[in-house]
C-alpha cells in the first residue's frame, strides 16, 4: 500500500497538458468566483469564465502553482443588472465596498463573433493530488477535477502556504514567468531592501479586504511585508503601485514603503499584478480611532489637524513627483458637468435628494467662477478607513488605487486635491452618523470641530480653498453617498441627507467645515 507521500506526488507527465487542465477548471471557477469578496459582479448571475492566459510559477514534487488570468463574460441582461454609479460609472460605497463592475480588454469568440470580456480577474491556483495532500485552508478549495492520470484538487493559491510562497518568490528572485497568453515581470523598487523567503517564512491572508487579496509575510530577522494581489485587471499602471512607489521615491513617511512589484501582460493588457510594501503591525485605522473617541466625547481636533497636514504633504509630494496641470476653464467645466449629471440622475431616483437639487445646482454654477487649485494625481478614494495611526510615524495613508472598479484610464488622470479633502470631511461626518445610529450618541459638535481642524491643517500647508469649490466636491460626494445608502443601507440615508441639507442651506457660501 502506498504511503501518503507517494500518493500525494504530482507527476505532470501522467496528466493531460496543463492548458487542458486549466480549461477544465474554468467551469469550477465560474461557480466559485461569485462567492468571493473581491468578485465585482455579484448579483449578475453565474458568469462564463475562460482562461485568458496562464504561466507556471512553480512545479514542485507534490503541487503546481500557476498564475491564471480569467476572462469573465456576462449575458447582456446580467451586465446591466450589475449596475453602476449614478452617472453610469463604477465605484465604491462610503465605506469602501465595491458596488459595480469594470470592463477589460480582450477577445472572446461568442455566438455573434468576438467580443470583449466584461472583466479580467487574476486567480492564481495550486494543483494537488487530493490523496495525501494537506487539508486545504478555509475557503481555499475551488474543486476537484477528474482527469486522466488521477484527480486533481484546485485551490486558491492565496489561501495555500505553498501558493503564497510561489507568489512571493517572484518578487524575491526578480525572475519572471511566461506561458500561453501571459507573461510576468518582477521589479525591485528598492533593490537593497530585504524580501523574505524560506523555511522561516510565515504567511497569511489579511482578513476583511474587499476588492483585492493581501498577504502578510513574516520572516525572522526582517520587517514584515504586505503583498497585495490585484484581482480585477485593467490596462495601465495601477495607481496603488504607481503613486505609492512615487511617494516612496520622494522619501515620504506617510505611506508604507514600496519594496517591489510585478507586472502582468495578457493580450493587449499590461498592468500591475502585485505590489509589496512594509507592513505596520498592531496599528489601528483612523475610522476605529475616531469612532471610539466620538462615542466617548473625547477631543479629536489635534489628530484631525495633523491628518489635514499629512494629506497636504502627500499632495505636495505627489505634485513634485508627477507634476500638475492648471485647472483651466475647460477642465473645470468638465468636472462640474459630471457633478451635474450625477445630481440629476440621483435626484431622479432618491426623492430626498431631489428636494435639494435646485440649490445644489446653483452651488455648482457658483463654483465655476471661483479659483481652483491645480489638478494633480491624488488618492482618489480617501476616507478614515484608508488611514493608519502609527505611534512612530503619525498618520499613514493606504490604498491609493482610487475607486478600484472605475476604468483605470480615468484613475490615472490628474484630479483636484479637493476631492480627497471632501472625502475626508465626509468620512468625519460619517463618524457622527455612525455613533448616533449605533449608540444613540449625539456627536454632531465633535464632528464639526474635527472637520474644522482637519481643514485648518490642510489649508495651512496647501492654502485656503474657495468655499464654493470645496462645498461642490463635498456635495458631489454626499449625493453619491445618498444613492449608495438608498440602495444598500436605507437606515444610513439620513447621514448624507443631513450633509446635503447643510450644504444647500448655505448655498454658494457654504463653509465645508461647518
Amino acid at each position: 500500500m502506498a504511503d501518503a507521500r507517494s500518493t500525494a506526488l504530482l507527476d505532470m507527465t501522467l496528466l493531460p497538458p496543463l492548458g487542458e487542465v486549466l480549461d477544465l477548471a474554468a467551469a469550477q471557477l465560474a461557480a466559485w468566483m461569485p462567492n468571493q469578496r473581491w468578485y465585482a459582479h455579484k448579483g449578475a448571475g453565474t458568469p462564463q469564465v475562460e482562461v485568458a492566459g496562464w504561466a507556471p510559477l512553480r512545479i514542485a514534487p507534490d503541487h503546481a502553482t500557476v498564475l491564471l488570468v480569467a476572462a469573465v463574460h456576462l449575458g447582456d441582461g446580467d451586465r446591466l443588472a450589475a449596475g453602476g454609479a449614478a452617472d453610469g460609472s463604477v465605484g465604491n460605497g462610503p465605506d469602501g465596498a465595491p458596488v459595480a463592475p469594470g470592463t477589460a480588454p480582450g477577445a472572446h469568440p461568442g455566438p455573434t463573433g468576438p467580443r470583449e470580456p466584461d472583466a479580467l480577474y487574476q486567480v492564481p491556483l495550486v494543483l494537488r493530488r487530493p490523496e495525501g495532500a494537506p487539508a486545504p485552508e478555509e475557503g481555499a478549495e475551488i474543486g476537484v477535477l477528474a482527469v486522466s492520470g488521477g484527480p486533481l484538487r484546485v485551490d486558491d493559491a492565496t489561501r495555500d502556504a505553498d501558493g503564497r510562497a510561489a507568489l512571493v518568490a517572484t518578487l524575491v528572485s526578480g525572475d519572471g514567468a511566461a506561458g500561453p497568453g501571459l507573461s510576468l515581470a518582477s521589479h525591485r523598487t528598492r533593490p537593497g531592501s530585504p524580501l523574505p523567503l524560506g523555511r522561516a517564512m510565515r504567511s497569511r491572508v489579511l482578513a476583511g479586504e474587499q476588492s483585492n487579496t493581501s498577504l502578510i509575510i513574516e520572516t525572522e530577522g526582517t520587517s514584515p511585508l504586505i503583498v497585495k494581489l490585484f484581482r480585477v485587471l485593467q490596462d495601465g499602471e495601477n495607481p496603488d503601485a504607481a503613486l505609492q512607489g512615487a511617494l516612496t521615491a520622494q522619501g515620504s513617511a506617510h505611506v508604507p514603503a514600496v519594496v517591489g512589484a510585478a507586472t502582468v501582460r495578457t493580450g493587449a493588457m499590461r498592468t500591475h499584478a502585485l505590489v509589496a510594501q512594509e507592513f505596520l503591525p498592531q496599528v489601528e485605522d483612523a475610522w476605529r480611532v475616531a469612532l471610539r473617541l466620538a462615542r466617548a466625547g473625547e477631543d479629536f481636533t489635534a489628530p484631525a489637524r495633523a491628518l489635514g497636514t499629512t494629506l497636504a504633504e502627500v499632495h505636495r509630494d505627489l505634485a513634485a513627483a508627477l507634476g500638475t496641470v492648471a485647472a483651466d476653464e475647460g477642465t473645470v467645466r468638465a468636472v462640474l458637468a459630471q457633478m451635474h449629471r450625477r445630481l440629476a440622475q440621483v435626484a431622479a431616483e432618491v426623492e430626498q435628494v431631489a428636494a435639494h437639487r435646485e440649490r445644489l445646482a446653483a452651488l455648482l454654477d457658483t463654483a465655476a467662477g471661483q479659483t481652483w487649485p491645480a489638478m494633480q494625481r491624488i488618492h482618489g478614494d480617501l476616507h478614515l478607513g484608508q488611514v493608519l495611526a502609527s505611534p512612530e510615524r503619525g498618520w499613514v495613508l493606504l490604498d491609493f488605487e482610487g475607486e478600484p472598479l472605475r476604468p483605470l484610464a480615468e484613475r490615472a488622470l490628474p484630479d483636484s486635491p479637493l476631492r480627497d479633502v471632501a472625502g475626508m470631511l465626509r468620512s468625519l461626518d460619517y463618524v457622527a452618523g455612525a455613533v448616533a445610529l449605533e449608540h444613540g450618541v449625539d456627536a454632531g459638535s465633535w464632528a464639526a470641530d474635527a472637520r474644522a481642524a482637519f481643514l485648518e491643517g490642510w489649508a495651512a500647508e496647501a492654502g485656503t480653498p474657495a468655499p464654493a469649490v470645496l462645498a461642490a466636491f463635498e456635495a458631489d460626494k454626499a449625493v453619491y453617498e445618498a444613492l449608495y445608502e438608498s440602495r444598500q443601507r436605507p437606515d444610513w440615508l439620513p447621514i448624507p441627507l443631513g450633509a446635503l441639507e447643510r450644504i444647500s442651506a448655505r448655498g454658494a457660501g457654504a463653509g465645508s467645515a461647518g
